[in-house]
């Protein structure tokens, strides 16, 4: 997981609050941030990053909710609480790239 600092450097925290939001609810905060983020890009990538999060705990929970509900609970849990993980970290200045995921929203959707 690679950390680097953004070009504000977290100092507009009031603006940076929106990274928080993008993943609280994952996938539906990450489209409200997408369309609000008229132009930002960094918005949009974390926005896009916590869709596809979102998703990606949907089909955890879809795969392993049949099999084992458990292990589904706990999956999505951890996923949600590794979402607000990387929020704080964008709300601070720091994107945090989420393997997998960061490559195949800068490459795909943004």
């Amino acid at each position: 997981m690679a950390s680097k600092k953004s070009k504000d450097g977290g100092q507009n925290n009031v603006r940076n609050a929106i990274f928080i939001f993008a993943y609280l609810f994952e996938w539906l905060s990450g489209i409200i941030v997408y369309v609000l983020a008229e132009g930002n890009k960094r918005e949009r990538l974390h926005a896009m990053q916590a869709i596809v999060l979102g998703v990606c705990a949907i089909a955890v929970s879809i795969i392993f909710g049949f099999t084992v509900p458990i292990l589904s609970a706990l999956l999505g849990l951890l996923i949600w609480v590794y979402g607000l993980y990387i929020g704080f970290k964008a709300y601070n200045g720091v994107d945090v790239e989420i393997p997998i995921i960061t490559d195949f929203v800068k490459k795909n959707l943004i």
